[in-house]
């Protein structure tokens, strides 16, 4: 299991991604990860996903999404929930 600076740095990732995303193609766009560069990036996703707590992954992963695009919650509090921190589900 990763630490939770280290899954913080992951929300900061990703939030800039969703951020750039949206600047670029007007709203969030799923791109797959062999279409170029930003593609690529999307890989984020993945190693989010890899490492949150293991009731998180029940529901095909839609607590961590949830949990995720909950901007109201600063990175380091999102990557506590995600580690299956308390309030986590």
């Amino acid at each position: 299991m990763i630490s939770v600076k280290d899954m913080a740095d992951l929300v900061y990732v990703y939030d800039a991604y969703i951020t750039i995303n949206k600047a670029l193609f007007g709203d969030a766009m799923l791109l797959g990860f062999h279409e170029g560069n930003f593609g690529t990036i999307s890989r984020i996703f993945n190693v989010i996903e890899r490492n949150v707590a293991d009731e998180l992954k029940k529901d095909d992963y839609r607590v961590t999404w949830e949990i995720l695009d909950d901007f109201s919650l600063k990175p380091e509090e999102r990557a506590r929930r995600l580690l299956g921190g308390i309030d986590a589900i």
